[in-house]
């Protein structure tokens, strides 16, 4: 993710409806069409003199200047008719995402305008339609018409549009109260208060105050230069039960009967539900009559595990775990993975397994690590007999399992995996190498001989992170030493928002991490989006130590003996 460095930004607003726009009417609100020229009328959303300039059209407007060196200029495109979001469908919002891939070239980014009471849902959908997004898609609303005297529809849209503008983070979001979420993390917390949302299992992306802070290490990064592919064959026969203490059996019956093709369940804690045979027996017959059934806690945080006895006997009726996804998320990915022509049911169940958009936090392989379990993990793998069933087994565990080996600095067990003549190299659902695990944590003696064995150095994972990248986060400089050591080099990649990230480092005397990204082989004096350094940051702010360390990595650079 970096900061948009044109001089002049290009944005599609898509006003859907909604409060922001709506009017009175008999004491009623009503969809209010005309946003454009309400926004004219508003200096904050509209620069007069420098429309005239441009001659732009009437339904383009332009912001005053970002900074000095940027200008936004957005054009509202106001559906027809206007929806109340509460009416709004999956077919409505094919209809969005078909805007976006009809105007995708013409623009940098995009705004969707929509009512709130949907719009957690319309950013999940939105977020799975679209793949191989590229530009900046956010959702924004208010509670309070932009008409009003006290409205929070006037800092939501203008801090969309400033997002969308000033900053290249190619996810569908939504930003609210002066909080840019990933969209399909969001769920609708209040109908009263302005900040109606939240994002219960990921912080926000970006949060703006008096300045704004991204939170790089969350925000998705686009894979090279793939052609957006939008995704309207969504499968609109799904439905979502919330279970409760007591549900008959006969009502759930009732609730699986088609044309459901899928369903999201909502159930207690960490994924439990009544354990009553009648009911699980109802779940088990509709799984095996194909309908896929994704568990998901009505908790507002937290996941579905299998802790609990009646969780697991819940898993045991054939439902798909939605570990931490938002009700909203789950129901979305089930539209879309249903909507994939071809797949078998197997082959849906392990796509809705997958973190595809990053709606969900995977479990990490810390499960295998409790009371002695990746041993006796082992210990079965070993004992099992040479039949296909058998080799199919380890061909799926293997990978799991030496990546619980390498968290855990298990070097007996990586090694009963090379005697078993496996690859170390193998990666696991998100593209992870044992050698990127064990870098995270800091194992010197398993990086050391995972390195031994071969293992590549420059490996990405799916979010185009190297092993050398997390050893730096983690500050383990024996761990960096041993990487460069083998040739490991960061990539332009990874390098790409360096400059701010140093800077950041600086302005809290992070002396540490300076440290790791200059024995990482990166250039401590690459600028951030301001053209500021690390050593002017921590000039600036006092931080004498910092100071000393950043001339003296500056010194050895200048010491070093000239190649010609």
């Amino acid at each position: 993710m970096a900061r948009a460095t044109e001089p002049e930004r290009r944005l599609l607003a898509i006003y859907t409806g909604g409060t922001i726009g709506m009017r009175s009417e008999g004491g009623v609100l009503v969809p209010g069409g005309g946003l454009a020229a309400v926004l004219k009328t508003l200096p904050m959303f509209h620069d007069e003199e420098c429309a005239r300039a441009h001659s732009l059209p009437e339904d383009t407007l332009a912001l005053p200047p970002a900074s000095p060196d940027q200008r936004i200029i957005y054009t509202v495109l106001e559906c027809q008719p206007l929806f109340d979001s509460s009416d709004m469908t999956i077919t409505e919002w094919v209809q969005i995402a078909q805007i976006i891939e009809r105007h995708y070239a013409q623009y940098q980014g995009f705004v969707v305008i929509h009512g709130t009471d949907t719009m957690a849902f319309a950013a999940s959908v939105l977020s799975f339609m679209l793949e191989n997004l590229q530009k900046p898609v956010v959702l924004t609303g208010a509670q309070v018409p932009i008409h009003a005297l006290w409205s929070d529809g006037r800092e939501n849209l203008l801090g969309a549009l400033l997002m969308a503008g000033q900053y290249v983070i190619p996810e569908v979001c939504l930003f609210f109260q002066n909080q840019l979420f990933r969209g399909n993390r969001t769920t609708k917390v209040d109908a009263r208060r302005f900040a109606a949302f939240c994002s219960p299992n990921l912080p926000p992306l970006a949060t703006v105050g008096a300045d704004v802070t991204i939170n790089l290490e969350l925000v998705r990064k686009a894979h090279g230069k793939n052609h957006l592919v939008v995704h309207s064959s969504m499968e609109p026969d799904v439905g979502l039960l919330r279970l409760y203490p007591g549900i008959p059996a006969s009502l759930v019956r009732t609730f699986l009967q088609p044309p459901l093709k899928g369903v999201v369940m909502e159930t207690f804690g960490s994924g439990n539900g009544p354990t009553k045979p009648d009911l699980l027996q109802e779940l088990r017959v509709a799984a095996e009559q194909g309908l896929i059934i994704v568990n998901c806690t009505h908790c507002l945080q937290g996941a579905v595990t299998s802790d609990y006895a009646s969780g697991m006997a819940m898993a045991g009726a054939g439902i798909v775990s939605g570990f931490d996804m938002t009700s909203e998320a789950a129901l979305a990915k089930l539209s879309y993975v249903l909507g994939q022509p071809g797949l078998s049911l197997n082959d849906r169940k392990k796509l809705l397994a997958k973190d595809l958009r990053g709606e969900m936090t995977l479990p990490a392989t810390d499960i295998l690590l409790q009371d002695g379990m990746l041993g006796c993990s082992m210990a079965w793998l070993l004992s099992m007999n040479g039949s296909q069933e058998a080799d199919t087994m380890k061909d799926v565990l293997l990978p799991g399992l030496a990546l619980a080996a390498a968290h855990a600095g298990d070097l007996d067990t990586l090694q009963a995996l090379v005697e078993l003549g496996r690859d170390l190299n193998l990666k696991d659902y998100s593209g992870q190498t044992p050698l990127h695990v064990a870098a995270r944590r800091g194992h010197a003696a398993v990086v050391t001989m995972l390195l031994q064995r071969g293992a590549d150095v420059d490996a990405c994972n799916e979010d185009g992170q190297s092993p050398l990248l997390l050893a730096v986060r983690g500050r383990h400089q024996s761990v960096i030493g041993l990487l460069r050591a083998a040739g490991a080099r960061l990539s332009p990649q990874e390098l790409e928002d360096v400059g701010t990230e140093l800077c950041r480092l600086a302005s809290r005397a992070d002396g540490e991490g300076l440290q790791a990204w200059w024995q990482a082989g990166a250039d401590l004096g690459q600028p951030d989006y301001n053209g500021h350094c690390a050593l002017q940051v921590a000039e600036a702010a006092g931080h004498t130590d910092v100071v000393a360390l950043l001339q003296s990595f500056k010194d050895r650079v200048c010491a070093q003996p000239q190649t010609h």
